[in-house]
């Protein structure tokens, strides 16, 4: 009796931890121009990173898709993109949200191909008061289980291929880790940490780092780990992007594919 009432006070701690890092979760039911059907739930954590699924119910194999992106403040705008199991972008979305809880509704919203580059508008999306459980989205990683390799891949028409971004890790010392990046989406953002200098993952969670000073230009960025993917965000302004190929960064995010 005694361990079933631990198990669940963990699980209530587990729970309220999550909860207090949710800044806003939706679940909305619309289509993409008049004729296909879709359903998007997500949460938004404190670091302002979007998790959540899109699913197509007429899809010829329906399944949920993990989406993943961001929220920006300054303009009220979220940017999400849709990811197969391997990391391949199959769709990206921006819109904003107006009204809260049961009456939010999904405005200004466009649903992007990446590979043919057809824009659908996203309509009558209204929240459907559907149950979101929040650690299902989001499920941070232990650091234990942190992979040794990250990338995705999206098709750069100018090119006519698929490009993209590859990160790697390995261990250098109790939470502490080495990183590279090559991010590639068209033009070239790449670095790694100082021989001496490894990331050091935050000292309450260990489920983040920044990492300052990590070009010649003064670039900064985060890294946010969840069980399945890793988010990094830039952290310093375009003053410091110089040591980059024009209109990238290390920003962008990578889905796991080896542990």
């Amino acid at each position: 009796m005694m361990k079933k009432l631990f198990t669940l006070f963990v699980c209530l701690i587990m729970a309220t931890v999550a909860q207090a890092d949710v800044l806003g979760e939706y679940s909305f039911e619309g289509t993409l121009g008049d004729k296909i059907p879709v359903k998007l739930k997500f949460c938004i954590n404190g670091d302002e990173i979007v998790v959540g699924e899109i699913y197509y119910p007429k899809a010829k194999n329906p399944a949920p898709i993990l989406v993943v992106g961001t929220w920006h403040e300054d303009i009220e705008q979220y940017f999400l993109e849709e990811f197969a199991p391997d990391g391949t972008i199959t769709g990206v979305m921006t819109f904003k949200i107006e009204g809260e809880d049961d009456e939010a509704t999904l405005t200004q919203g466009v649903w992007t191909n990446p590979r043919t580059d057809k824009t659908l508008d996203m309509k009558n999306f209204k929240s459907n008061g559907e149950f979101i459980n929040v650690t299902d989205y989001l499920d941070y990683e232990d650091p234990q289980n942190i992979g040794r390799e990250y990338a995705y891949q999206l098709y750069n028409p100018r090119y006519g291929e698929m490009m993209g971004g590859v990160v790697k890790f390995r261990g250098a010392g109790k939470y502490k880790l080495h990183w590279e990046i090559s991010n590639a989406p068209g033009n070239i953002a790449e670095g790694k940490s100082e021989p001496d200098r490894p990331a050091v993952l935050g000292e309450t969670t260990h489920d983040y780092f920044i990492y300052n000073d990590a070009t010649e230009c003064g670039y900064g960025f985060s890294a946010h780990f969840f069980k399945k993917f890793v988010v990094i965000k830039s952290i310093t302004g375009y003053d410091t992007f110089g040591c980059f190929g024009q209109g990238v960064t290390f920003q962008g995010v990578y889905i796991k594919v080896k542990q």
